[in-house]
């Protein structure tokens, strides 16, 4: 089967409707191990309303702009994406992150 057949064959791929809803996919951690959450999920998410609201950030709103300001802050304290493997944080990075965060508190 070529490739395109078998692209066919996923995109025609449905959903059987007699599945029953897992519901919200949410990891909790409990004392006997892990489930998810169970709850009725929202529409068009993995996730209940509660546990949508505390995965996804609403493009353009404050919260996202915050986000992006912590991330940023992070990105350049540690020097970019990358930094050096060293054993432990050298003094000028502990003090790059210090300022980093002193914004943020």
């Amino acid at each position: 089967m070529n490739s395109s057949a078998n692209m066919t064959k996923l995109l025609s791929y449905s959903v059987n409707d007699d599945c029953e809803d897992p519901g919200c996919a949410y990891v909790v951690e409990e004392s006997d191990g892990r489930r998810t959450c169970g709850a009725p999920r929202r529409p068009s998410s993995s996730y209940c309303p509660h546990h949508h609201s505390l995965c996804y950030i609403v493009g353009g709103s404050e919260a996202e702009v915050d986000r992006l300001r912590e991330v940023e802050a992070l990105a350049s304290a540690v020097g970019g994406r990358r930094a050096r493997r060293r054993s432990a944080p050298t003094r000028q990075f502990l003090t790059r992150l210090e300022r980093a965060v002193r914004d943020f508190l």
